[in-house]
């Protein structure tokens, strides 16, 4: 295996982690999210991030990444690191915030760092696949990149919803009206 396919299996490799861990972390946060958009949404990224998982692995085998058993190794480390911070994680999602709603509120900023996390992993990934010429590759990156985009601007939509409900449940103040038909507008936009 040459040095350009060396540095794409293990772009490759990061990118198996990352979606791997998201995978736990999703399973937590549909747990205790109620039934409506932003659940809607969750369930909908965790079939493609099972997807982007299982085309990843599909790819690495592809390029033989087996080969290469430092290579194998160091993914199956990223894999194995990655899911430990996601088991551990998902308690602190439950106790966090002193509401339901503001507990959904930081969950899915955490969810947009996630997202921003995997929209730059796959355009190192593209980069680095075009760089070696291997164009399989830099498609898989581009459309997963489209994917997670798609889910980074539907979680800021919620955030504006979420961000009104925790304020009028914490302060017992109802949201100027312009605000919260804002906030609706843009929830209304998620699809």
């Amino acid at each position: 295996m040459s040095q350009a396919e060396q540095k794409v299996v293990q772009y490759l490799n990061e990118a198996h982690a990352t979606e791997g861990a998201l995978v736990r972390d999703l399973q937590a946060q549909i747990a205790m999210t109620p039934a409506g958009s932003y659940r809607s949404a969750l369930e909908k990224h965790l079939d493609e991030t099972r997807s982007h998982a299982e085309r990843i692995q599909t790819r690495l085998g592809e390029l033989d990444a087996s080969a290469n058993p430092i290579l194998a190794g160091i993914g199956l480390v990223e894999t194995a690191i990655g899911q430990t911070v996601a088991f551990w994680k998902a308690p602190l999602n439950l106790v966090r915030g002193t509401g339901g709603e503001e507990k959904l509120l930081k969950n899915a900023k955490d969810e947009c760092a996630t997202e921003a996390l995997e929209i730059a992993t796959y355009d190192a990934l593209e980069t680095v696949a075009k760089a070696a010429g291997d164009n399989p590759t830099a498609r898989l990156a581009r459309e997963h990149r489209a994917q997670e985009e798609r889910m980074l601007s539907d979680l800021r939509a919620v955030i504006a919803r979420l961000a009104v409900d925790t304020y009028e449940s914490r302060t017992g103040e109802e949201a100027k009206p312009q605000v919260k038909a804002a906030a609706t507008r843009k929830l209304s936009a998620v699809g």
